[in-house]
């Protein structure tokens, strides 16, 4: 009797002590997942929003040719953007009416600030 019985005794206490310690483990390597995919993520997001961005601040040079002055000039987008700003420097190029435009997206990133810099040329002359 005796030895059918401690057979059906159940989990040692040693044994549920070494499953909680593999549970707290796992938990903690699972949170730490989870944090860092939703940190990377946001990080994603913000260098999409810059490309869109500078899209659309390039299109705005290509179509305002008189925007397209020699230097450096900066601003932001507004109350839809919040956060995100813009600095451009403008280089004229050995090509004729052809000038290199660099383009640096900035926002805030946290305690830090996140940033994503364009280059193109821009033809600066009209072509009519």
């Amino acid at each position: 009797m005796r030895r059918s019985r401690r057979r059906c005794a159940g989990f040692t206490l040693v044994e549920m002590v070494v499953a909680a310690i593999l549970l707290f483990v796992g938990g903690v390597a699972a949170m730490m997942c989870i944090s860092s995919s939703l940190r990377i993520t946001g990080v994603a997001e913000a260098h999409a929003k810059s490309a869109i961005l500078a899209e659309r601040r390039l299109a705005e040079l290509e179509t305002q040719p008189d925007l397209v002055t020699a230097g450096d000039q900066q601003g932001d987008f507004g109350d839809e953007y919040p956060g995100f700003q813009w600095t451009q420097t403008v280089e004229p190029t050995d090509i004729a009416d052809v000038s290199r435009v660099t383009l640096t997206i900035t926002w805030p990133n946290g305690l830090r600030t996140g940033s994503a810099t364009f280059v193109t040329m821009l033809r600066t002359a009209d072509t009519q």
